[in-house]
């Protein structure tokens, strides 16, 4: 049976904001909003990863299901109104019957009768009653008749939006609109929420990946952030008495450009998350419409939510991104104390220069074998099949394509980033500047005066003074070096993707070493390129 204006009121009250439905074990919030215990459940579930738990309705925050309490007179109120819904339902009777009527099974919205299911295969089989409407069984058609003219609504207006009868649609005000019968419109709708639904998907799953991004983003500028904390407070703590006020200043320095780059990443994080939280939200509202089977209540239902739908295809999603650190900035500071410091002073002064910005790496055009054509930033280290035109020196490399870089490392931790391409096939790592240049023995992967990873054959391996040790590795496209001198260390670790560790080699190190570099492939589409440094405390 249909619900009365009040009664239908009244079941909105005890309608779930998340599923849409009448409550099931309602539960109240700190806030005072209610909604079913599994529904609140799932979107606590949901939240649980960033560590924040908001109402979904009014979005004020809560401890999650330690602030849920159990709703016990709405619970009362539920039971009594499922109870009195159940009893209603079953006084729909077939009108056909003459005695002992049946319950009914449908309605027919043409002929306002409700009929049992021996009946409403009779309605059937007449010709004349095959188009008609049927829906579940219910014995007040008010809700679908027109205010006006009192008859079914049958059809849809497109301009003004709403539900219209046949009179509406030929003779009345919606005379000259564009008028749809309902199953045509409802297909349409279904359709056109139907790609709605997928675009909510699709952003959904692009605001998990920026959210995931920015999560290790942060994590990664927290990090970096920290190691030049710690770095410059050890570096000015060498200063001791004499440096102690500028110590604070540079400290003081150093956090106060942190501070926006960390905060700019956090809000962007918040935002992507609040519109991900919207997101969910619309879509449980629109996973709830979708399951209306009910013409007419499923109309209704998208025509409440379409513009939270539109809104939310509409509204872009952002990556979250952080500022730059004002490096300069710091720096500029630091160069006007300089002339503070005595003779004394100055290697401290040049390893904060060199945390704060750090030296770049380049190429030696003085080793480059001559197959490999070096870029104008000496940066980049390209195969070529013409030999190049290098004058003669004792430094350059002509059995392997190899080269060094022209600054090298006698203590302190440093990193740094290569970049290649899939088809190239490299050796990438550290040596002594004495490596022998020419003959077999100059080759960086089986020298007893070189420490680096190879990937040659579609296979990884890392080669310690010339003993090999197969790796269980893909092929990694960009690759971190961090070098600790002091400590014996060289490590690799791919940075493609998710930062991923490939290998670590244990060693002493007697003399500077120097990154240095093979291009094993022959082809023009092999090349390494250096991409950033940072940490470097004591260059050469």
């Amino acid at each position: 049976m249909s619900l009365s204006k009040p009664e239908k009121l009244f079941q909105e009250e005890l309608t779930c904001l998340i599923c849409m439905q009448v409550f099931s074990d309602p539960v109240v919030l700190p806030c005072g909003h209610s909604f079913c215990a599994s529904c609140i459940g799932e979107v606590i579930e949901r939240e649980a990863e960033k560590g924040q738990h908001t109402c979904p309705e009014c979005r004020s925050e809560h401890k999650g299901k330690a602030a849920l309490q159990r709703n016990v007179k709405l619970c009362n109120i539920v039971e009594g109104f499922k109870a009195s819904e159940c009893t209603s339902a079953y006084q729909v009777l077939c009108d056909m019957c003459l005695e002992n009527a049946l319950p009914a099974v449908k309605t027919c919205l043409k002929c306002e009768i409700s009929l049992c299911a021996l009946h409403l295969k009779r309605h059937g089989e007449k010709k004349t009653s095959q188009s008609h409407s049927l829906v579940d069984p219910t014995a007040d058609l008010s809700a679908r008749k027109c205010s006006l003219h009192d008859k079914p609504l049958e059809y849809y207006c497109v301009e003004d939006r709403s539900c219209i009868c046949i009179l509406c649609a030929f003779e009345g005000n919606h005379k000259n609109h564009n008028a749809k019968h309902l199953q045509t419109a409802h297909d349409e709708f279904r359709t056109t929420m139907e790609f709605q639904l997928k675009e909510i998907t699709a952003k959904l799953n692009l605001s998990e990946r920026l959210l995931q991004k920015g999560k290790e983003d942060e994590t990664a500028v927290k990090a970096e952030n920290a190691e030049m904390k710690q770095k410059a407070v050890e570096l000015l703590d060498r200063l001791a008495e004499l440096v102690a006020n500028y110590k604070a200043h540079v400290i003081e320095t150093i956090e106060a450009e942190q501070r926006p780059v960390v905060e700019s990443l956090q809000q962007s994080i918040r935002r992507v998350t609040e519109q991900q939280s919207l997101l969910k939200h619309t879509q449980l509202q629109a996973d709830s419409v979708w399951a209306e089977r009910d013409e007419f209540l499923f109309i209704q239902k998208l025509l409440a939510i379409d513009s939270k739908l539109t809104e939310a295809i509409k509204e872009p999603l952002r990556e979250p991104t952080a500022k730059c650190l004002n490096r300069k900035k710091v720096f500029d500071y630091l160069e006007k104390k300089n002339t503070e410091f005595q003779a004394d002073t100055a290697r401290i002064q040049k390893g904060l220069q060199a945390l704060i910005i750090p030296p770049e790496l380049t190429f030696d055009p003085n080793t480059v074998h001559p197959n490999l054509i070096l870029s104008a930033d000496l940066k980049t280290a390209r195969y070529s099949s013409v030999k190049q035109p290098y004058p003669n020196h004792p430094e350059r490399f002509s059995s392997f394509q190899q080269v060094l870089c022209f600054q090298g490392y006698s203590s302190g931790e440093h990193r740094w980033e290569v970049e290649t391409t899939v088809e190239c096939e490299w050796t990438l790592g550290v040596c002594y500047r004495s490596i022998c240049k020419t003959g077999l023995g100059s080759a960086l992967e089986s020298n007893r005066f070189s420490w680096c990873l190879l990937w040659s054959n579609k296979k990884l391996s890392a080669s310690d003074m010339g003993k090999c040790t197969l790796l269980l590795n893909s092929q990694p496209i960009t690759v971190e070096v961090h070098l600790n001198y002091d400590a014996g260390t060289l490590s690799f670790h791919s940075v493609s993707g998710r930062r991923v560790h490939l290998h670590t080699i244990n060693t002493t190190f007697t003399e500077p070493v120097y990154p240095s570099f093979r291009v094993i492939s022959c082809s023009p589409s092999s090349w390494v390129s250096l991409c950033s440094s940072s940490l470097n405390n004591s260059l050469r």
